[in-house]
C-alpha cells in the first residue's frame, strides 16, 4: 500500500504498525515524533497504531545541541 511520509509517496505493507515504518527506516522509536494525518501519536501507541492505505507521516528526529 501507499502512504505519504514526510512528503513522498512510500510503498509498505499492509496491516504495518508505525513501529515496523521506523524499523524499516532504521529509526528508533525514542528520539522521534510521529503525526499520523495531522495528529500527534504518543510513543506508547506506535505498535499498536496500524498504517491505511494513503495515510499521511511526518516523522521529526529530536536533536539536541545549543
Amino acid at each position: 500500500m501507499k502512504l505519504m511520509l514526510n512528503g513522498k509517496v512510500r510503498d509498505t505493507e499492509m496491516g504495518a504498525t508505525l513501529t515496523d515504518l521506523l524499523t524499516s527506516l532504521q529509526l528508533p522509536e525514542k528520539g522521534v515524533l510521529i503525526e499520523l494525518n495531522g495528529r500527534a501519536v504518543p510513543r506508547t501507541d506506535f505498535s499498536t497504531t496500524i498504517l491505511g492505505e494513503a495515510d499521511t507521516v511526518e516523522i521529526v528526529r529530536m536533536v539536541g545541541g545549543g
